[in-house]
C-alpha cells in the first residue's frame, strides 16, 4: 500500500474550493422564501454528507467562524474546529432540516437535478433522520446524542427501497467506475471481504456461501491454480517486489472475483446506453444501515427492542435491498426467505456479553455496507470490528512511503500539503508537520483516538 497525495488531497480541495461555494450560493438564492424551504433543507443535508466525507477522513477542519457559526467556504481563513463540535452542529442542522421537511405544501423542487430522490421530500426527511442516527452513534461511548438518536429512529429509512444513491453516468470520462472496470481491469475486492462472502473467513467462519455473493461479484474468468478459487479476493500478502509473483501464482489478475456489472441480476449492472436503469451507483446510506444502527441502539439501551432480533432483521434488509436493484436493471433473481434464514442460522452465535453482541452486529454491518466503503472504514475505526486481533481482518502490506507502519492500519488521511503551505498556523499541533505517521492517529470518536485500543489488541466498547 502506498499513499498518493494527488488522490488523497482531492476531496478536501474540491470541497473547500467548489462544493462549499455551491452550498452558499443555493442558500443565498433561496433566501427566506417559504416555497424554497425544502430545497434549502435538501441542500443542507447534502452538505452534511460532504462534511462527513471530510472530517471522517481527515479529522479537525475549518468550520466555525469568529461568531461560532458555521461559516466555512465564505472566503475567510478560519481556525480548525474540533470534530466533536462539528458533529454537534451537523446534528443540530439535520434536526432543523427534518423540521423544515415536515410540511411540503407549495414547495418548489429541483426539477431534473435531484439525483438522489427525484424531489421526494419524504425520502430526504428519512435520509436526514438516518444520518442523525449515524452521527449520534459515532459518540456512542459517551452517549452524548442518544436522545437525538432515539427521536430520529422513529423517522429513518424503513423499507428496502430507501437507498440514498447517485447513479453513475458511465458515458462520462470523469465517472471512473466504468473506467476502472472496463479500461483498467481493476475492480477487485480484497481477500478478507471475499472470505466473508465465501464463508471461509478464519476468524468468522459461517460455513455457508453468502447469498449476496452472486449479486455483488462474478468469479474470475481465468482458472486459478491448485488450492485457490476463482472466488478469491485480491491478496494483501505482497509488497511492491512480490505482488507480481503472488498474482501469477494464483493464476493471474483475471482469476480473482470482480464486481458483477454484466448480468441483469448484478448489484452493479449497467448498460451504457440506458443510465436510467443502471445499478452502478455512488452509495451514501440505506435501509439496512438504519436497521443495523437500531440493533446497536437497542444493545446500548437507547431505544427499545431486542438487539438480536433487530440484528437478524438488518441482515435480511441488506438482502432485500438487492431485489430493488435487480428489479431496476431488469433481472429476476432475488434472495428467498429460505436462503436468508439458512445464512443467518449458519452464523456464529450472537454472543453472551454486550461486547460479543456488538462484534456480531458490526461484522455483519461491515458486510452490508458494501460498497459504501467510506462508512465501512469509519465504523471499523469506531468499534474495532471487524477486528484484526482475532484475524478476521488481515494487515495489508505497506511500502516505506505509505505513512502506516507494518502491523497498523490507516486511521486518517493527512491534511493536504497546500494547508501546510497556506494555513499552517491553524493546523492542530499534533499534525503541525507533514509526518507520515499522522495517518495512524485516530479521530476523537475512534477507539484508537481515545487511546483505549491499538490494532493488535481486542476491541473494548463497553
Amino acid at each position: 500500500w502506498r499513499y498518493n497525495a494527488g488522490w488523497g488531497d482531492i476531496f478536501w480541495r474540491d470541497f473547500y474550493t467548489d462544493r462549499l461555494q455551491e452550498y452558499w450560493l443555493i442558500d443565498e438564492i433561496c433566501g427566506d422564501e417559504d416555497h424554497y424551504k425544502c430545497i434549502k433543507a435538501a441542500n443542507d443535508i447534502w452538505n452534511v454528507v460532504l462534511w462527513l466525507r471530510v472530517i471522517d477522513r481527515h479529522g479537525d477542519a475549518p468550520y466555525f467562524d469568529e461568531e461560532g457559526n458555521f461559516g466555512a467556504g465564505k472566503g475567510t481563513t478560519l481556525p480548525y474546529s474540533k470534530v466533536a463540535d462539528i458533529y454537534a452542529d451537523l446534528i443540530k442542522r439535520l434536526k432543523n432540516d427534518v423540521t423544515a421537511l415536515g410540511n411540503t405544501s407549495g414547495q418548489w423542487d429541483f426539477g431534473d437535478y435531484d439525483f438522489l430522490f427525484g424531489n421526494d421530500w419524504n425520502q430526504w426527511k428519512k435520509f436526514a433522520n438516518t444520518l442523525i442516527m449515524r452521527l449520534s452513534m459515532r459518540f456512542a461511548q459517551a452517549g452524548t446524542f442518544k436522545a437525538d438518536f432515539a427521536a430520529a429512529a422513529n423517522g429513518c429509512f424503513d423499507n428496502p427501497g430507501d437507498y440514498a444513491r447517485i447513479s453513475c453516468d458511465t458515458s462520462v470520462w470523469g465517472d471512473y467506475y466504468d473506467r476502472t472496470f472496463n479500461d483498467w481491469s481493476n475492480t477487485f475486492t480484497n481477500c478478507d471481504y471475499l472470505s466473508m462472502m465465501n464463508g471461509t473467513n478464519k476468524g468468522y467462519t459461517t460455513g455457508v456461501v453468502d447469498p449476496r455473493r452472486a449479486f455483488f461479484f462474478l468469479p474470475g474468468t481465468e482458472a486459478a491454480t491448485a488450492g485457490n478459487s476463482n472466488w478469491d479476493g485480491y491478496p494483501f500478502d505482497y509488497t511492491s517486489d512480490t505482488e507480481t509473483a503472488v498474482v501469477t501464482a494464483h493464476g493471474g489478475n483475471k482469476s480473482y472475483a470482480r464486481i458483477n456489472m454484466y448480468e441483469t441480476n448484478g448489484f452493479f449492472h449497467y448498460v451504457s446506453s440506458n443510465h436510467t436503469n443502471a445499478n452502478l451507483s455512488w452509495c451514501y446510506s440505506s435501509y439496512s444501515e438504519a436497521m443495523f444502527l437500531k440493533a446497536e441502539g437497542a444493545l446500548r439501551g437507547w431505544i427499545s427492542g431486542d438487539p438480536e432480533t433487530l440484528f437478524k432483521q438488518a441482515i435480511k434488509a441488506s438482502m432485500d435491498e438487492i431485489a430493488v436493484f435487480v428489479t431496476r436493471s431488469g433481472g429476476s433473481k432475488t434472495i428467498s426467505a429460505a436462503e436468508q434464514n439458512a445464512y443467518i442460522a449458519a452464523l456464529p452465535a450472537f454472543g453472551a456479553s454486550k461486547e460479543e453482541q456488538l462484534r456480531s452486529i458490526m461484522i455483519q454491518k461491515w458486510i452490508a455496507l458494501y460498497p459504501n466503503s467510506v462508512e465501512a472504514w469509519a465504523e471499523q475505526r469506531r468499534t474495532g470490528y471487524p477486528d484484526y486481533a482475532s484475524k478476521v481482518l488481515t494487515y495489508p502490506q505497506v511500502s516505506a512511503s505509505s505513512g502506516v507502519s507494518v502491523g497498523n492500519i490507516i486511521q486518517r488521511i493527512p491534511y493536504p500539503q497546500n494547508e501546510y503551505n497556506t494555513n499552517s498556523s491553524n493546523i492542530p499541533s499534533e499534525f503541525s508537520d507533514y509526518n507520515a505517521k499522522n495517518m495512524e492517529k485516530g479521530s476523537s470518536w475512534s477507539l484508537n483516538g481515545t487511546g483505549t485500543q491499538s490494532a493488535t489488541t481486542a476491541p473494548k466498547n463497553f
